[in-house]
């Protein structure tokens, strides 16, 4: 489990750091904060907060992390954008308890 929590602490500031880039600085914080607390406590209630914390940052509808694309200038950014989904289904999976 442990190593998991760490390349899982890896992804979300990885995910944070694109959060800025897209625009949503608040929310990339949140996800460094996140990451910092499970690298120190990767009990299994420090786990299930996070993954309850993670499923409620996605948002829902238009505006949800899921519509969003990540543009820099003005045009899709294609290769960040492939890493924002693979990171976003990750994340998702944590979330989903997998």
């Amino acid at each position: 489990m442990q190593n998991k929590i760490g390349l899982l602490t890896e992804d979300m500031s990885r995910f944070a750091f694109i959060l800025r880039v897209m625009g949503l600085s608040d929310l990339a914080q949140k996800y460094e904060q996140l990451a910092g607390k499970l690298r120190n406590d990767q009990s299994r209630e420090a786990v299930k907060e996070a993954r309850g914390w993670v499923a409620s940052s996605f948002g829902r509808g238009s505006s949800s992390l899921g519509d969003r694309y990540v543009y820099r200038d003005g045009v899709i950014d294609e290769a960040l954008n492939a890493e924002y989904e693979t990171l976003l289904q990750k994340l998702t999976d944590f979330a989903n308890g997998a």
